[in-house]
């Protein structure tokens, strides 16, 4: 590397020359960092017996020896300021004052204020980005908690709900068999009200014979009487059965007939028996049987209920009349 002369100036005011500028500090840089230095006293006739003492200020630690050496080299001195000091003394022990020059070495651009500053706002980038990762992963942890406890609560309350299906399937399959059994009753009782025709049918049976044999005996025709009385007594337990089946059938389908009779106390009772069939979903034929009428009759009363009942043509009638009612009525265990 080439050479450059930094100072070629005198110490002290000698000649007119001036020492160096306290202001005047040359920086140089860092590649710049070995400097060789010569000194000489401008005693010339004493050269011989002069000697010299020098130090670099925050490089040395204390002053060289005395030595009539006038030269000192320093190698790759770190980044800093310094100052090169030195003194002279005869050979009668008189020590001159002390001579300096001082210089700056620059540090590399990577150790320079900059540098550093880059270097901090680096560096508090990195850490909050540790710390919003630390958060980030805080908050995943949080959440994977947070959804396992939901899906833990999920299959408990999948758990709850099987158990509660369970239990609900056990109270249907009760009520079914209640229902089942209630409705047989029902179905034993409406075959018994099917005999009323038969009875009727018997009465007219009996009637027409005592007509036409009106002429006969007295004797005759009070036993036949006694013998439709009798029958007419066999029609009181038709009545009978009708309000047993009555009772039956308000339990197996939540009140029907009372609650019919509460939003329709105008209904007669050949029309609340209409409405109980049509609600068991019975054929036209098997009502006919049941209430003693034609078809024919059957179908002119359906039409008379859904006037009376103000019923739209566009409605269901059976649907309309199961809607009525509530839910069947169980025994509670116990």
């Amino acid at each position: 590397a080439g050479e450059t002369l930094i100072y070629g100036g005198y110490s002290g005011n000698v000649n007119g020359s001036s020492a160096q500028v306290p202001d005047d500090v040359r920086s140089m840089a860092h590649n710049l960092n070995s400097f060789h230095f010569e000194f000489s006293s401008p005693l010339y006739g004493q050269q011989a017996s002069i000697e010299y003492s020098y130090m670099l200020e925050n490089f040395d630690r204390v002053w060289s020896d005395w030595s009539p050496k006038t030269e000192k080299d320093y190698t790759n001195l770190p980044a800093g300021t310094y100052t090169f000091k030195v003194r002279m003394r005869d050979n009668l022990r008189g020590e001159s004052s002390v001579s300096s020059y001082t210089i700056k070495v620059l540090p590399p651009w990577y150790l320079s204020g900059w540098a550093w500053l880059v270097y901090i706002l680096a560096a508090a980038g990195i850490v909050r980005w540790l710390f919003h990762k630390h958060q980030r992963k805080l908050q995943a942890e949080r959440q994977k908690h947070q959804q396992e406890q939901k899906q833990q609560a999920y299959l408990h309350q999948l758990e709850l709900e099987k158990s509660e299906k369970e239990m609900v399937k056990l109270r249907n399959e009760k009520l079914e068999a209640e229902i089942g059994f209630k409705n047989s009753q029902l179905a034993s009782t409406a075959m018994h009200l099917v005999q009323k025709e038969e009875y009727l049918q018997k009465i007219r049976g009996e009637l027409q014979h005592i007509n036409r044999n009106k002429t006969g005996k007295e004797k005759t025709e009070g036993a036949e009487l006694k013998k439709v009385l009798r029958i007419m007594s066999e029609e009181e337990k038709v009545t009978e059965e009708w309000e047993q089946f009555s009772v039956h059938f308000d339990k197996v389908n939540g009140d029907f007939l009372k609650t019919l009779k509460e939003i329709y106390p105008d209904l007669k009772a050949h029309e609340l028996k209409l409405c109980a069939y049509l609600r068991m979903n019975l054929s036209s034929k098997e009502i006919a049987q049941l209430m003693g009428i034609s078809v024919r009759g059957v179908e002119i009363s359906r039409y008379r209920l859904r006037k009376k009942l103000s019923i739209p043509r566009e409605t269901n009638l059976f649907q309309f009349l199961f809607d009525i009612g509530g839910k069947p009525e169980t025994n509670s265990p116990g």
